[in-house]
């Protein structure tokens, strides 16, 4: 499926463990209906909870309630959720498959996860709704998450909401979060900017910030060594290093030279310090192997990660093909060549002739993906971890590196030096050696402070670099945005003028209709520039801007809208029956004229005739005596 879409398939209500709801929705037209008071508006509230709505102002019988569950169809496959009833941010539990396979494994398989993205970096209920969905993630530009709440906000229409407000009310609200829903509804990649604009700030001040470090580097430098460069530093220690092995092998082979006898004790403290020395040599050679080991760890992490990545990519390029060209169809066994008589229904296997369930396959595709994304995700952490490690390591080695200089330095002056016939031989050395240490630590800061500035210099060119990429990028975006802004709303303006046209002639203004302006960021809906019409008429404008959204998505694939409608108000505020009437007519209407998969769900107290069936409704027509919570028996209850 090639286009963005979940549907109910089944919503259960549990109390005491026995379910008090249980019922089977379709695609299409799903018509909840009954008497004032029988419990319609508490399923409503009921299916934008487990579908991520935040919601927690229960009614004292949906209180009593312990559980809602459901299972779900997207565009990916089918997940079964449940849900505590209780506050708004009670997480959700998701299994990979329908409501008998999650029976069928009880506890196991089951996968909890918080309606919002956590502190802790774990996946979030909407994010996996999204991806399953066929939604990409999308940020406001206030960095606050687009969730599955906000979505929604967009398809239900409940009656709590004033009938003036295009989303459904909450009490903490923003015009850039209403923005970022509309935008990513209507298909506008534009919230991309968004991302990218908060990315600008973040690496703008990165690059100021290494500015002013790579200034405050070049004036701790001396002016003859402003220019310094690290091979040219290196060399010139080299030069030293080869100096001061060529004195320290005259010293050591001073007894062949000079005829001397050396004290025992003086000897054996010479030994114990130059066992120091080849101890710290050694710790030396040990973190040059770490750093070595960890070097080639990053290598192999990095292959591995770009390998994972691939398969990501691939991944539903895979499943595409696979829907694609079908089911191998083998005419003779792969083990001994034997003709096969198998069965020839297309959903139960060629071979061992077991039922074959498309939807499963398409959730097992969705749950590898996951895998995939975890494991990058941890391998990444593994990496950072593993540069992190190195660095430390090559900190370390230069603390050790100068503190064996430092007992070398100490060790030829201390034992290598003595009154003694030789004195005069290795005097001269001993002060060449003195001069090379010093010249060695002056360049070992030299080299360090080169080193930052040459480090700090090719970030601050790969900064530039992403910068003037992210640009780039946000130019085109802005450009494709537009575009598609225009086309979108267009869309479902044509669409809410023709609806309003549709309506029972209350309201001169909607028979000639010549605009309808939908702003999602001021929350609102212009008919010719207007606003205030009567409450009855407020709803039709509410309902019919509503409804154009998803009826636009309905014939354009480029809509990011999920195909789905949830309407608990279409006779609020007063509505007259006809005219209630009328509007069930033109949303079923607009349902048949459908291209893609969708589903409308909602409730009536009054119910068009001609609409009062089997195709259309769900559960009885529910009354104060059989509303939608059954009462359990005292037997179930217990």
């Amino acid at each position: 499926m090639s286009y963005s879409q979940f549907h109910l398939k089944r919503l259960r209500v549990m109390q005491s463990g026995s379910p008090v709801y249980d019922q089977k929705f379709h695609l299409g037209v799903n018509i909840i209906r009954g008497e004032n008071g029988s419990g319609k508006s508490t399923i409503a509230d009921f299916v934008f909870y487990i579908l991520g709505g935040e919601f927690d102002n229960w009614k004292t019988v949906a209180a009593n309630c312990d559980e809602v569950q459901a299972e779900i169809g997207t565009a990916s496959g089918v997940l079964t959720l449940k849900r505590s009833i209780e506050k708004a941010q009670t997480p959700i539990s998701v299994f990979y498959g329908t409501f008998e396979e999650a029976a069928d494994q009880g506890l196991d398989g089951w996968q909890s996860y918080p309606i919002r993205r956590s502190a802790s970096g774990q996946e979030s209920f909407s994010q996996i709704m999204f991806r399953a969905s066929g939604i990409p993630e999308a940020q406001s530009q206030g960095a606050a998450n687009v969730t599955m709440n906000q979505i929604l906000r967009l398809l239900y229409s409940d009656q709590r909401t004033p009938a003036s407000f295009l989303f459904r009310y909450e009490s903490f609200d923003t015009g850039e979060i209403r923005e970022a829903v509309g935008d990513l509804i209507c298909g506008i990649r534009g919230y991309e900017s968004y991302e990218i604009e908060l990315e600008l700030r973040k690496l703008n001040k990165q690059f100021d910030e290494l500015s002013s470090q790579y200034t405050s580097l070049l004036r701790s430098l001396p002016e003859e060594e402003a220019l310094a460069r690290v091979e040219s530093v290196d060399a010139r220690v080299a030069g030293l290093e080869e100096e001061y092995a060529r004195l320290s092998s005259e010293i050591a082979n001073v007894d062949d030279l000079v005829d001397d006898q050396e004290i025992k004790s003086f000897v054996q403290e010479r030994k114990e310090a130059s066992s120091e020395i080849r101890k710290l040599r050694g710790q030396i050679v040990d973190i040059e192997q770490q750093i070595h080991t960890n070097d080639l760890e990053v290598t192999d992490l990095t292959s591995f990660i770009s390998h994972l990545e691939e398969l990501s990519d691939k991944l539903p390029k895979a499943q595409k093909s696979s829907e694609i060209i079908g089911s191998i169809e083998f005419t003779h066994c792969p083990a001994c060549l034997s003709p096969l008589h198998g069965t020839s229904d297309p959903d139960h296997c060629i071979l061992c002739g077991s039922e074959t369930d498309p939807e499963q396959e398409r959730s097992r595709y969705l749950q590898i993906k996951l895998d995939l994304d975890i494991q990058i995700r941890e391998s990444r952490q593994l990496l950072e971890e593993k540069e992190t490690g190195t660095a430390q390591a090559k900190k370390e080695l230069r603390k050790l590196r100068s503190t064996y200089q430092e007992k070398l330095s100490e060790f030829t002056v201390r034992y290598e030096i003595s009154s003694s016939p030789r004195e005069s031989f290795t005097a001269e050395r001993y002060q060449r050696l003195g001069q090379i240490d010093r010249e060695l630590r002056d360049l070992a800061r030299l080299r360090e402070r080169a080193a930052e500035l040459e480090n700090v210099s090719e970030r601050k060119a790969t900064l530039q670099g992403e910068i003037d990429r992210l640009k780039d990028r946000q130019k085109a975006l802005d450009t494709a945005s537009e575009t598609r802004r225009r086309t979108a709303l267009t869309q479902v303006s044509e669409k809410a003028k023709s609806f309003l046209r549709q309506d029972l002639d209350r309201q001169d203004e909607f028979r000639n209709a010549k605009s309808v302006v939908v702003s999602f960021r001021d929350n609102s809906i212009l008919v010719d520039g207007e606003l205030n019409f009567a409450e009855s008429s407020n709803v039709i404008v509410k309902n019919a801007a509503i409804l154009s959204l998803f009826a636009a998505a309905t014939e354009d694939s480029e809509f990011l809208h999920p195909r789905f409608l949830l309407m608990d108000n279409v006779e609020d505020k007063g509505m007259e029956q006809e005219r209630s009437h009328n509007f069930q007519k033109i949303m079923v209407e607009a349902s048949e004229r459908a291209k893609l998969d969708h589903q409308i769900i909602f409730t009536t107290s009054m119910i068009d005739p001609d609409l009062d069936e089997d195709q259309y409704t769900i559960g009885p027509h529910y009354t104060h005596a059989d509303r939608t919570l059954r009462k359990l028996s005292d037997e179930e209850s217990s």
